[in-house]
């Protein structure tokens, strides 16, 4: 094991967790930048999977008391049933258009988010289902559906702790059902399971336990601040990372 390298992927996956267990998501957004250079596209699309699953583990227990089960499992539904449309038109049509339009869409919810404008259908189930539909839709054809809950979330007003634990859980099982398929499918072995994710545990538990700390100093106005932002960070990156390919 290089010693260099497994520094520094401990100093990203401590920075992501930490931020991860104060915003409820946001590993890959921290990680991957510092990630990919030395890993690799592919080998840290795996680690951030396999990572995020064990991080997630650990700090599931530690906002277990906070969960929504039917709200993730209406959401988590939903998304089950958008993947398929749109692992389906990820084979018909350019994904660059696509991510632009789901950049630009977000951009415009922040915006109009910010103003304080919300929509509401009268019937949170379904509300729930349909979101995790276009989640489902975006994860399957761009790789990036989280913003869209996470907007759901920020506009159905849930409550920070509820909100952080009810990511947590879904991606976690996002996470997991993915994981289960590319381990199927061959993409994963098992030296991607035990292999470095396992050597960085102790600075991924650091990490979520240092992101508590602060989330107690984290009112609701920040939190939400900071969920905005990130959806905002995400959009613009993917617009500008469609529009240079």
């Amino acid at each position: 094991m290089d010693m260099v390298l497994l520094s520094i992927v401990s100093l990203a996956v401590f920075a992501s967790t930490a931020f991860q267990a104060v915003a409820g998501f946001g590993y890959a957004i921290v990680a991957a930048p510092i990630l990919v250079p030395l890993l690799g596209v592919k080998e840290t699309v795996v680690f951030l999977l396999v990572g995020s699953i064990y991080m997630r583990i650990y700090m599931m227990y530690s906002v277990r008391h906070d969960f929504h089960f039917d709200m993730v499992k209406r959401i988590f539904a939903g998304a089950m049933v958008g993947a398929v449309p749109g692992s389906l038109f990820l084979r018909n049509v350019d994904a660059k258009g696509l991510e632009i339009l789901l950049g630009i869409s977000l951009i415009l919810a922040v915006i109009f988010l910010s103003f304080n404008f919300r929509w509401h259908t009268g019937h949170p189930h379904w509300e729930q289902f349909c979101f995790g539909i276009m989640g489902g839709f975006f994860n399957a054809s761009t790789a990036i559906g989280g913003p869209v809950i996470v907007l759901y979330m920020l506009n159905a007003q849930v409550p920070k702790v509820e909100m952080r634990a009810n990511l947590t859980l879904y991606f976690f099982i996002s996470n997991l059902w993915s994981m289960t398929i590319w381990f199927l499918m061959s993409n994963i072995t098992w030296h991607n399971l035990v292999g470095l994710p396992m050597w960085t545990l102790p600075a991924s538990f650091l990490g979520v336990y240092v992101g508590n700390k602060i989330f107690r100093y984290v009112n609701q106005h920040l939190f939400n601040r900071i969920a905005v932002l990130l959806i905002l960070f995400c959009a613009i990156n993917m617009i500008i990372k469609a529009l240079g390919e």
